[in-house]
């Protein structure tokens, strides 16, 4: 009767203690990949929503994209340039067709 109140480990508190434990060795390790695949999900957001592509994680340089890009900066510089010429050579047209007309 002395022993009434007390409680005594048995093999299925034990039992139970190493269930809770692999539950919880489960738990921690199901986490882990939860929050590994939760990271990946957030680069690969971060990779789709950035504009800049030199910012995106793993980004590999392509030297052909590089040339590209240079090759455009010239031609729309070039491009540039000519509009600019035809432009003023417009106006010089049109200045040179009023004096003639003037005269006339």
């Amino acid at each position: 009767m002395l022993n009434a109140g007390r409680e005594t480990s048995s093999p299925g508190t034990e039992l139970s203690e190493n269930q809770a434990k692999k539950e919880k060795e489960r738990l921690i390790k199901e986490l882990q990949l939860i929050t590994e695949e939760r990271n990946d999900l957030r680069d690969r957001l971060r990779f789709l929503t950035e504009r800049s592509m030199k910012n995106r994680p793993h980004f590999r340089p392509n030297p052909y994209y590089e040339d590209l890009e240079r090759m455009e900066e010239a031609v729309m510089s070039i491009l540039h340039n000519l509009e600019m010429e035809n432009t003023e050579v417009h106006e010089n047209n049109h200045k040179l067709k009023k004096e003639i007309t003037f005269s006339r």
